[in-house]
Parts: structure tokens; sequence; C-alpha cells
């Protein structure tokens, strides 16, 4: 028998609504306060930055694909906690996926907007400072986080902080004797498949736990 499909209350919906036109606002409300602060024209805050600097549609390849890893691995993890009752077991599974999306996001943000390398040192805060904050920061997550950690798939995370730690490396010492920016976008784009790749695998298992109306005792 085919499922049906059940519409969304009333509630959830004009919620939903509410989410649509707020982020739309905040988002739009920005380009003018740009536009306005720093006389920036409305087309370089709107459009495609290949149109802007009339480069070619493969421009940024590698890094744009990133980009795309990077809100998948965001969606998933803020979807994955949707997903999970509230029950005590999984509470803390739900906390994890909850933080690991707003760190996902941040990394992403910096990502897109290069907050490391140009946002933030125009407002004083020094680039390695920056790195530096990103890695205290995921060691203290890791440190919270790592009894649910050790029940996951963790040897993907492995991969993905590892390939970061490359890119990072190669970022702040910027070695001679090779490609550096090939090398260090490479490692980089390895780290965020990889780190979506261990999100889905977190998501998969938990979710399947509790389809079978079970909390999972090992998501690995």
């Amino acid at each position: 028998m085919p499922a049906t499909h059940q519409p969304l209350n009333s509630t959830l919906r004009n919620r939903l609504i509410y989410i649509v036109l707020t982020v739309s606002a905040i988002l739009m409300g920005l380009v003018i306060f740009l536009h306005l602060w720093k006389g920036v024209p409305i087309n370089r805050l709107t459009q495609d930055p290949t149109i802007i600097g009339g480069l070619a549609a493969y421009a940024g390849f590698l890094s744009q694909t990133g980009i795309f890893f990077w809100s998948a691995t965001a969606t998933l993890c803020f979807f994955s906690v949707t997903l999970l009752s509230d029950c005590m077991e999984q509470r803390e599974l739900r906390l994890f996926l909850l933080v690991s999306g707003l760190l996902t996001l941040l990394l992403g943000l910096d990502d897109a907007f290069l907050l490391h390398e140009s946002v933030l040192p125009y407002f004083g805060i020094p680039q390695n400072f920056v790195l530096g904050s990103y890695v205290v920061f995921v060691m203290l997550y890791l440190l919270r986080f790592h009894q649910i950690i050790f029940q996951t798939d963790y040897i993907l995370l492995a991969i993905a902080l590892s390939f970061f730690g490359i890119s990072v490396i190669l970022d702040v010492l910027n070695p001679p004797v090779i490609n550096p920016l090939f090398f260090e976008d490479g490692s980089k784009l390895v780290g965020i498949v990889s780190w979506l790749a261990y999100f889905l695998s977190v998501g998969l298992s938990s979710n399947l736990g509790t389809s079978r109306n079970s909390a999972p005792k090992t998501l690995g």
C-alpha cells in the first residue's frame, strides 16, 4: 500500500514561512547595508563572482565545489537533529550533531568568504590567530564529545581532520618546493569530503536506530 503524504500542520508551516521571510530579509538587508556603508555597487553584492570578475565559468572550480560539500554536511547535521527523539539516550547525540552543524556552517562561511584571510584581518584580527582559534575550538569539541565520537566510524573523522591539518600547515608555511595552492586546496577538499562522509555515516546509523524505535547503543 503506497505511503500517504501528510501535510504539515499550520503551526509548523507558519514557522517555516517566518524563517523564509526572516532569512531573506536579513540577507537582502545586508546587501543594502554594505551598499550604503561602503558604497559597494549592488551588482557586486548580488551577481556571481565569475561574472563580476569577467572570469571563465571554471574559475575557482575546486573551491566552489567544496562549498557544496560544506553545505551538504551542515544540512545533514541539522536535519538529523530533527529526526532524533528528545529522550535522554539521544540528547547527547542531538547536541553533538547540532554543534557539528554549527561548526560546519562556520567553516563553510570562512571558506566561501575568506574570513580568516581577508575579512577578520581587515578588522585587525591576524590570520594565524583565527586559524589557532579554530584549532583550539576543534580540540575542545573533540574533548567534549569524545564518548559519542568513539561510538561512530571515527576513522572518517580522523581522515578529515588530518587533511584539514595538512591544508592549514601548507597555508601557514607556504613551502616553495611544491605547488602550495594545489596541495593546500586539494588537501582541504579531501578533508571536506571525508567530513561529509563521516556525518553521513553518523546520521544514517543513528536514524536507522531511531526508525527501529530504539536508541542506538553504538553508532558504528
